[in-house]
């Protein structure tokens, strides 16, 4: 491309940046995430869908950054120019979309580890399923022009066209469902959480941290808000724009990233307490549960939780816990605690 047909200003600097920021960021995350299910737990399918979802950020990422490296297109570039710009740019939009999609629907799996009901069940995977749907409205407000943009001639797709309001319309269905999705999903460790026998202040934490994926509803707003704006949208403003595509996505990734250090701190509190709680003692005597063995001794995940659940009095859960014997410190270490299999 020709060196003046490059962004005005910073703008696509800023864009790049911005862009990279929020896929580098999200990447430590889910190298943290996928790091503590590796060591603590197991990868599961949630994992590698959210895995997914990074690598499709990542290829979006890399396609804006090749539209700002060659040259912004402007409406005095040639024809050829242009019709690239829109093929990068449709691409990028389209990774994206698939990529904040997959990401939901890496949490709505993940969630079905702790459903404990059939009816629970079905509503997460009608959430997987319908998350995957509403990609096609999308997908047909990306690549289908409005009959009335005169840049019409430079996208890939030119033979057909659409009202503007039905693509604004068609384009905010998808984005205003991610944002339905993301309040139910938030809500549902609530539902879940508030009957297990836990500890009050970890039945709490673990729903707080499980349930941040609501702050992409903040984005979601946002973006809505921009979808019906009116504004300049050259060429340089398209680029710009592109930040939003990636907010929701890299949010969403952090977000379910965020109970994994919960659970390193509470690895390491767990470790600090067995120290203080424990002392040596002779390999004849017969061994007796300690404070810090007690604190250890609760489910290693809230699937087992349900076994200490099926006894409702103080009674019968106390005679469960007799019976199936406390761990010892070393057993501790080796299974974990409450929770840590779960997130």
């Amino acid at each position: 491309m020709d060196p003046d047909s490059r962004p005005r200003g910073d703008q696509a600097a800023h864009a790049n940046t911005a862009i990279w920021v929020l896929v580098g960021v999200s990447c430590a995350f889910l190298f943290v995430r996928l790091g503590c299910r590796h060591h603590f737990s197991k990868v599961w399918w949630d994992d590698g869908v959210l895995s997914l979802s990074w690598i499709l950020l990542l290829v979006g990422g890399a396609l804006i950054s090749r539209i700002i490296a060659l040259g912004s297109a402007t409406d005095d570039s040639p024809d050829a120019t242009k019709v690239y710009f829109f093929l990068l740019h449709n691409t990028s939009i389209t990774m994206t979309t698939i990529a904040t999609s997959w990401a939901k629907v890496a949490f709505a799996i993940t969630l079905t580890r702790i459903a404990r009901h059939k009816l629970q069940r079905a509503f997460l995977w009608f959430v997987i399923v319908t998350a995957n749907l509403i990609l096609v409205p999308g997908m047909l407000a990306t690549w289908i022009p409005a009959c009335v943009d005169p840049r019409s001639v430079y996208r890939p797709v030119r033979n057909i066209c659409m009202d503007l309001p039905t693509l604004q319309y068609l384009g905010g269905s998808t984005i205003v469902y991610g944002g339905i999705i993301d309040i139910l999903l938030a809500l549902f460790p609530w539902l879940v959480l508030r009957n297990l026998l836990l500890d009050t202040r970890e039945k709490i934490g673990l729903t707080v941290a499980m349930s941040l994926g609501a702050l992409t509803g903040v984005v979601v707003i946002m973006r809505v808000i921009f979808q019906f704006v009116p504004g300049d949208n050259d060429f340089d403003f398209m680029v710009f724009m592109s930040i939003f595509n990636f907010l929701e996505p890299a949010v969403t990734i952090i977000a379910q990233a965020i109970p994994m250090f919960r659970v390193l701190l509470a690895r390491q509190t767990k470790m600090s307490t067995i120290r203080l709680t424990s002392s040596p003692q002779s390999p004849h005597t017969p061994r007796t549960p300690r404070t810090g063995d007690l604190l250890m001794a609760k489910p290693s995940s809230l699937l087992e939780s349900e076994v200490w659940d099926h006894g409702h009095d103080r009674h019968s859960r106390d005679r469960h816990s007799r019976d199936q014997g406390y761990y010892t410190a070393g057993q501790n270490r080796k299974y974990g605690w409450a929770g840590d299999n779960v997130v």
